[in-house]
């Protein structure tokens, strides 16, 4: 047994179980039907690969809360998130905020939650809101959506409403089904995102429904980077930084998120507009509190 130990040693061998290979790099996001995020990623993780000399692979994740949690495992290096899954991340301490879309000022204006009852229903006001909350089927989009479901919580929270205490709350799918589930009369309240409430305004419509809410303008997301993970963040943070207004990988993003609309660069991230999200409540412990638990 010594002689096979000398010889293994002489040889430049182990006998011990061979190391494993470090993973490939992932660059993740979560799934949304009205767009395929799988290639809107993939020029990005081409370009990652490219600069940082290692393989860049692209993941998919079901939902905004599965990927928030893949970050927290682990499992993702670089995510380009929602604003939602950034505040669900952002007090990780191997997260780093490496750039967010820098986006017009009207494509910011018009990113925003409301909260939409039907004008004859259950939820016509505030009052018969927290009064009748026991009984009403309250539509929002998909887990995790920020402006179908995150900053309408908060209101409601910030007003004393517990979402668990509604009487039913479904996941609609998109934001114009959330809306259209007032219209066929399968929930009393609806929270999605403004854009298509503001269209079916233009279009003369919506004169039966009411909006009880309209948030504040909500930041995107930006691109987060685990800084324990297979990707230098401070080169990530860099290379989206200096990403060209026409590139495929800037270009590829903008075009999958509606919120990023107009946006021709990445820049870094500023903390104040993700805290203002929980500026209506007069106690800011009270706003992290509800915040955690929504999250």
């Amino acid at each position: 047994m010594n002689r096979f130990l000398l010889l293994l040693a002489a040889l430049g061998l182990s006998a011990t179980a061979p190391a494993q290979t470090p993973r490939t790099a992932v660059v993740a996001t979560y799934a949304y039907a009205k767009y395929d995020r799988a290639a809107a990623l993939q020029p990005l993780a081409d370009r990652l690969a490219a600069e940082l000399g290692q393989p860049v692979t692209v993941r998919l994740l079901e939902s905004p809360r599965a990927l928030a949690q893949a970050l927290r495992e682990g499992t993702v290096d670089v995510a380009v998130t929602n604003t939602f899954v950034y505040l669900a991340v952002r007090a990780q301490p191997r997260l780093q905020a490496a750039a967010v879309f820098e986006v017009p000022a009207a494509t910011l204006d018009a990113y925003r939650g409301v909260l939409l009852a039907r004008r004859d229903g259950k939820a016509a006001d505030l009052a018969a809101l927290k009064r009748n909350a026991g009984a009403l089927r309250y539509a929002q989009v998909i887990p995790g959506s920020t402006s179908g479901g995150l900053v309408q919580d908060l209101f409601l929270a910030a007003q004393g409403l517990d979402r668990a205490g509604f009487g039913s709350v479904k996941y609609a799918g998109t934001h114009d089904a959330a809306l259209a589930s007032l219209a066929d009369g399968s929930a009393d309240l609806a929270a999605l995102a403004d854009a298509p409430w503001q269209a079916l305004h233009k279009q003369g419509g919506g004169t039966d429904l009411v909006a009880l809410w309209r948030s504040p303008p909500i930041p995107p997301g930006p691109v987060v980077c685990r800084d324990d993970g297979q990707l230098p963040c401070a080169r990530v943070a860099a290379l989206l930084q200096s990403l060209e207004a026409d590139s495929a990988a800037l270009q590829g993003l903008v075009k999958a998120w509606s919120e990023a609309a107009g946006a021709t660069r990445l820049v870094p991230v500023q903390a104040a507009p993700y805290d203002a999200l929980t500026a209506g409540f007069a106690d800011p412990a009270a706003g992290r509190a509800a915040l955690e638990k929504l999250l």
